[in-house]
């Protein structure tokens, strides 16, 4: 299978413009049949991924201000303990191979106070976390203050999440909880107070003095706007207090759902118009170990009684924004939910444990329950909950996904388990299977949507705009896309590389059913990168690829059309040419027997004998012993480049084995250094695939269609072979094919079109990833009527590293114009770095 896809023949196969075509004044010529209508372009398509990282919930979607609110935060994560400074997870096996990973975490003894301080008008105030005064048991712990020990005012100040935004007039709902005794003074003020401390809001609370827990409400409305305040409880230095759960919410959340979602994220992300909302996430799903999972069922009901848990992306989740607020979004945005389930082991790059056959069964009630809650009758246990928890109605859950990047054969077993008891039970349901493009999908059953997830660079992007092209039309499964990204630096051109891979996807839409960008929120304070919405307290604002993304979403057309692509000047084909090496990512490996042919006679080969005369070391430690060449720098990469005239066509072969390390060894051909080569990388994607790989100006860039599973074990010597015939190459290990590519530099021009039936029009996207204008002639065959005037929607800037920000969050923009004196063939200029919708009004 894995050779196979490079042999799609037919019209679809050269539509993506990145594959033959030159810079140039000329036109292409792009030819769109109407009457040959292609995929349906399903609704389900553009969907949207959240997952609680860079306090993409807490601190970002999920309203609540204050951070820590129950001082929960110093709980160790679930299935670790504390050992010198560390929180460490039991020592058992990992699911993948059975090996112990010893996952820890650093932990600090301060977190229990995140967010928090507490300062005294004289001397030292006397205070400390407890457990001994539950106000809950999903909230034990409780700020004591000793207040008569004290020798003035105490004060307990939140900061927020990297502080609150206030506007001037609008209220915010206070809530805390307190147990005094009866030496206490008769009340406690609550104030927002600014970086001078001065209120902008402030209101006093009588105390009930019995030593009891009591709930406090009340309004605070500010006088005034700004992004810099704090909220402070004052106390007088009397008696003895317990405080817990202190909570502050905008008045006016989306909607206006109680324990709701921030507004104008909220409307941000109802703007995509997604099909699809998946929750919880994707490792979060998994946890640092399997106690450390995502618990639905503690995240429903009173906020009070949620225990939270400390996910693995460095931070407390306060499952504020937890399962029921997760449908009820969906509901209000109209999207189908995407419930994300546990498939019985923990994430793979963590702990890695896993749970027996026994407790797996009750893994796979947890989800049977999950449904039940979303869309169960009434008269049902959890679908009881649900009303109790003010939803009579169901809500619009249709996907249930069966763990997230899970591998191997454990994870088939499971799949098989989970898919099987879903399906007895809600058949309306649409499981989804973890697996990506694996030799483990035979094993696990029933599969209709498989997940492949993609985080590369923006030219891989570029380049596999055509990705889905090459999937043959019989693949047996469908596809999810469930999380993609173009990694580095954000801007305009990574954001144009991802249009250039949608064009594929929307093409291909009769294999891919849905899609989903991730990660998607991003507090800037929260140190994320590559997210599609950006927050800070008081303000959001889209990346450049979001607004693409919301330009693919808001046209969609029903139906593709036939779509040709004729450049006007043809590429000549890519001869490989340079000096060849070896290396390491990450990894200590041996080599020998290496050696180098070129048409069958030997141009090269070595005992390692010449090493410090033929070869020259850019990186890493080389040492030769007994004839066996050994680098042994396990962090970063290391090169070893062969002296002498650069080589075309030629095979490489060596005998290769892996000493310990994340990765695996690298065979280097066609380099000028080691700022530009390519490579067979064997072991690549932290070990889990053999493919080829390019080094240029923009970086390193992986080159496949579809990545194997093919990963490198330790103490194995390889008879590694890699055959480079012009732009065509083969890597072969132990002398079974692994991977063949062939290579051609990219021209980033790419173009699909659909009709859309509700308003008659043809659909017309066009990427120009290049710096230079892109000319095209546009040809409408088998069109009756065309009207003379349609909309041109364009996104693109002069520069392509542009990108939006808090200062300038509209620097990059969808732009919507005319288009006038249409008919069956006008000429089309793509303007430099840019993304265009063409919406053509016809009769067909």
């Amino acid at each position: 299978m894995k050779n196979k896809w490079n042999k799609r023949q037919g019209w679809l196969a050269g539509l993506s413009l990145c594959l033959s075509m030159v810079a140039c004044t000329k036109s292409d010529q792009i030819i769109i049949d109407v009457a040959q209508e292609g995929a349906e372009v399903p609704s389900s398509l553009y969907g949207v991924f959240f997952e609680e990282i860079t306090h993409s919930g807490d601190g970002g979607l999920y309203a609540e201000m204050v951070v820590n609110r129950g001082f929960e935060d110093g709980n160790l994560p679930s299935g670790t303990t504390y050992k010198d400074g560390y929180a460490v997870a039991k020592s058992l096996p990992c699911y993948s191979n059975d090996s112990i990973n010893n996952f820890k975490v650093k932990w600090q003894d301060d977190k229990a106070m995140n967010g928090w301080q507490v300062v005294c008008a004289a001397g030292q105030p006397v205070y400390k976390i407890v457990d001994n005064q539950p106000l809950h048991p999903a909230t034990p712990h409780a700020l004591q203050l000793e207040l008569g020990k004290s020798a003035g005012d105490i004060q307990v100040i939140n900061n927020g999440y990297w502080n609150m935004a206030l506007t001037e007039g609008s209220s915010y709902k206070l809530a805390f909880h307190l147990k005094a005794d009866a030496a206490s003074n008769e009340e406690v003020t609550v104030s927002l107070i600014d970086e001078n401390e001065q209120p902008a809001a402030s209101q006093s609370f009588k105390i009930t003095k019995d030593n009891q827990w009591h709930k406090y409400e009340g309004a605070l409305v500010s006088a005034s706007t700004g992004n810099k305040y704090r909220l402070a409880l004052t106390f007088k230095n009397k008696g003895n207090v317990y405080l817990d759960y202190v909570s502050l919410f905008p008045e006016e959340t989306f909607m206006n759902r109680p324990n709701g979602m921030r507004k104008d994220v909220a409307e941000t992300l109802a703007d995509l118009h997604p099909a699809f909302i998946r929750w919880p996430g994707g490792c979060i799903v998994e946890g640092l170990t399997m106690e450390n999972r995502i618990k639905w069922k503690e995240t429903i009901g009173d906020p009070v009684t949620r225990p939270g848990e400390y996910n693995l992306w460095g931070y407390r989740s306060t499952y504020g924004f937890g399962y029921h607020e997760f449908l009820q979004f969906c509901e209000d945005v109209h999207a189908d939910g995407m419930f994300v389930c546990n498939a019985g082991m923990s994430c793979l790059f963590r702990n890695g444990d896993f749970y027996d056959d026994n407790q797996v069964d009750g893994l796979i009630q947890e989800a049977l329950d999950a449904i039940e809650y979303a869309i169960g009758d009434a008269d049902t246990y959890w679908g009881k909950k649900r009303v109790e928890n003010g939803h009579p109605a169901p809500f619009p859950l249709k996907y249930v996904e069966i763990g997230n990047e899970n591998i191997g054969s454990r994870y088939a077993a499971n799949y098989k388990r989970f898919y099987a008891a879903i399906k007895e039970k809600y058949p309306q349901i649409t499981p989804i299977c973890a697996l990506m493009f694996s030799p483990y999908l035979k094993e696990a059953g029933p599969i209709g949507i498989i997940d492949p997830h993609y985080y590369e660079t923006a030219d891989w992007f570029y380049r596999n705009g055509d990705l889905y092209d090459k999937l043959p039309a019989d693949y047996p499964y469908k596809i999810y896309v469930g999380e993609y990204a173009a990694t580095g630096r954000s801007s305009l051109y990574s954001s144009l590389a991802e249009a250039a891979y949608l064009t594929g996807v929307e093409r291909n839409a009769d294999k891919v059913q849905l899609v989903s960008y991730a990660p998607l929120l991003e507090n800037a304070d929260g140190h994320g990168r590559n997210h599609l919405i950006v927050l800070k307290n008081d303000s959001v604002y889209g990346r450049t690829n979001y607004h693409i993304l919301k330009m693919f979403s808001e046209n969609r057309p029903d139906v593709n059309l036939k779509t040709q692509v004729l450049p006007a000047e043809t590429q000549p084909v890519f001869q490989t040419q340079g000096i060849v090496g070896i290396g390491t990512c990450n990894t200590v490996a041996e080599f020998k027997d290496f050696k180098v042919t070129q048409d069958g006679k030997t141009f090269y080969s070595t005992d390692w004998n010449d090493l410090a005369s033929a070869w020259t070391a850019s990186q890493g430690e080389w040492k030769v012993d007994n004839g066996v060449l050994k680098q042994s720098k396990v962090e970063g990469d290391s090169y070893l480049w062969l002296n002498g005239k650069e080589l075309g066509d030629c095979t490489i072969e060596l005998k290769a084995r892996k000493i310990e390390g994340r990765e695996g060894f690298r065979i280097f051909f066609g380099s000028k250094g080691e700022e530009q080569y390519y490579m067979a990388d064997i072991g690549s994607h932290t070990n889990e695939s053999v493919i080829f790989g390019e080094r240029n100006a923009a970086g390193n860039v992986s080159l496949f269609d579809y990545r194997n599973s093919t990963s490198v074990h330790t103490d194995h010597w390889y008879d590694v072979r890699v055959e480079v015939k012009g732009n065509h190459w083969k890597c072969y290990l132990d002398n079974q094919l692994e991977y063949e590519y062939t290579y051609q530099p990219v021209i980033r021009h790419y173009a699909v079109s659909g009709y859309d039936k509700a308003t008659n029009e043809i659909v017309i996207k066009l990427v120009n990833g290049e710096n230079t204008p892109w000319s095209a002639s546009i040809n409408l065959a088998n069109v009756k009527s065309i009207q003379p005037e349609g909309t041109q929607i364009t996104l693109g800037s002069v520069n392509p590293d542009a990108e939006n920000s808090f200062t300038d969050p509209e620097k990059v923009v969808p732009v919507e114009t005319k288009l006038k004196g249409l008919n069956s063939s006008f000429e089309m200029v793509c303007q430099p770095n840019s993304f265009t919708i063409l919406r053509v009004p016809c009769e067909r």
